[in-house]
């Protein structure tokens, strides 16, 4: 069984990405503090863009991963920085560290 890797590029609106990062931080704690088997959960701004958000996320299994997409802090997550994105881009991925 593979870990479950997603990978998200966030453009975030304009002038947003202070309110952006509190709510992400806040998701990042709560996936963190209720998800044992996420095993990795980060946030990374590029350096050569102002606007730009990279989430790393490793999650146990495909099983933990759907888990995360169903929860409701994750839903709620969603609808609260939907005004805050310009353009989301995610990949789904598995370790192949093995």
């Amino acid at each position: 069984m593979s870990s479950v890797v997603l990978l998200v590029t966030l453009n975030i609106v304009e002038g947003q990405m202070d309110a952006y990062l509190t709510l992400a931080r806040a998701h990042r704690g709560r996936v963190l503090h209720n998800e044992a088997d996420c095993l990795r959960f980060d946030i990374s701004k590029p350096e050569d863009s102002e606007n730009i958000i990279q989430l790393y996320e490793v999650y146990k299994d495909d099983e933990a991963f759907e888990h995360h997409l169903e929860t409701s802090y994750m839903k709620a997550y969603m609808e609260d920085t939907d005004s805050l994105i310009e353009n989301r881009n995610r990949v789904k991925a598995t370790l192949q560290n093995d």
